[in-house]
């Protein structure tokens, strides 16, 4: 990944999972250990697009539809699991 060192506003978590869009895959904002933001970006057969401006804004909405996604199909099921705490 590329270390930046322009100041990014950080996805929601710095565990955002590395996500299938397509036949691209979707590699958000994280840290190394030394704590240097390394810049979110796109990967599909050897070519990285990196997303400096919208790697926040692109993991805030894969995670938004992964909710959607998990809501519309609890709805959906007629019998829904109990959730185990």
């Amino acid at each position: 990944m590329t270390s930046t060192s322009q100041l990014h506003t950080v996805a929601p978590s710095d565990q955002d999972p590395v996500v299938k869009i397509g036949k691209w895959l979707f590699v958000p904002d994280r840290r190394n250990d030394a704590g240097d933001m390394c810049t979110g970006y796109l990967s599909c057969t050897g070519e990285r697009v990196l997303l400096p401006h919208t790697s926040c804004l692109l993991a805030n909405l894969l995670q938004k539809t992964r909710e959607l996604e998990s809501d519309f199909a609890m709805r959906l099921s007629p019998h829904p699991f109990p959730v185990e705490t």
